[in-house]
């Protein structure tokens, strides 16, 4: 069965979790650079789902992106940004992609992290990856429910 990716889109860092193939399961993958130029970020977004296909052997069925919303449910700044990217990869990549709500899932992950002891230095280099565990976990959880 398919894998699905999880991505938490940012200009400095992008965090990535990938299912487990029974789409149970939510791991973290990495965090890779970001980028302000959302067809370069989709072209690194591409290269990794190749580097997946052929070194790893995943097949990818779906991407989730992590649409930071406001707490009122409006745009902001980043969810303009997360749209232009998500078109960007929609453009160059056949695979379904999904806006998942991220709302509070860095603070989430932050608060993890803290009480798992880890020091700003080693939160700020994998806090992305772990906020993208929690979307693609929160996502997996909500379809798995609808079936």
């Amino acid at each position: 069965m398919p894998r699905i990716l999880a991505i938490d889109f940012g200009f400095k860092r992008v965090g990535i979790a990938i299912s487990d193939p029974m789409q149970i399961i939510a791991s973290p993958y990495e965090t890779i650079p970001g980028s302000y130029d959302t067809a370069k970020a989709a072209d690194t977004i591409l290269a990794l789902l190749e580097k997946l296909k052929t070194e790893r052997k995943y097949e990818i069925s779906d991407i989730v992106i992590g649409l930071p919303l406001n707490m009122n449910g409006s745009d902001s700044e980043r969810t303009v940004a997360v749209r232009a990217f998500a078109k960007a990869l929609q453009e160059k990549s056949s695979l379904p992609i999904h806006l998942f709500d991220e709302r509070l899932t860095t603070v989430q992950a932050e608060r993890a992290l803290k009480e798992g002891r880890y020091t700003r230095k080693q939160r700020t280099s994998v806090v992305d990856t772990v906020s993208a565990v929690i979307l693609l976990q929160t996502y997996l959880s909500l379809i798995s429910r609808s079936l």
